[in-house]
Order: C-alpha cells, then structure tokens, then sequence
C-alpha cells in the first residue's frame, strides 16, 4: 500500500509540474510576443526621430563650432568700444 500512496503522490506532482510547465509557456509566448510589438515600436520611433532631426537639419541646420563663419559686416551700427571711429 505504501507504494500505490507513493506512486499517486508521484504523479499528483508531475500534473502540477506539467500544468505550471504549460503555464510557463503561455506565460512566455505573451512576453516573446509583447517584446515583439516594443521592438517594432522602437524601429517606428528610431524612423521618426530620424525623420525630424532632417527636417529640423533642413530648417535650422547646426553649426560646427570648430568651423570658420564669415559673417558680412553690419553697417546698421557705429563701431564697437574696441574699433576705431
């Protein structure tokens, strides 16, 4: 009789580690498919920011600080503090 208690014990342990087995799965098949629609996401985001820094490039480009600029001379005021009148 001590077998048949162990063997019914045994297989009452293998359902609930076969249905959390099961569970798990599901469990992560969701997460698999839920980090599936942030990856997309993050492509479409990536592709818009792309979309606006050249837009924003196109109306306002940057200036390198490193580079040169010659700026034409205002005449619309006298001469600064430092410069001959």
């Amino acid at each position: 009789m001590k077998n048949s208690i162990k063997v019914d014990e045994l297989r009452k342990e293998k359902e609930k580690l076969e249905g959390d087995r099961t569970a798990l799965n599901e469990r992560l098949q969701a997460i698999n498919a839920e980090r599936e629609r942030i990856i997309q996401q993050m492509t479409m985001i990536a592709g818009a920011l792309q979309t606006l820094n050249h837009f924003i490039d196109k109306i306002d480009p940057e200036v390198d600080l490193e580079d040169e600029i010659d700026l034409p001379p205002d005449e619309s005021h006298g001469p600064g503090p430092d410069e001959e009148k």
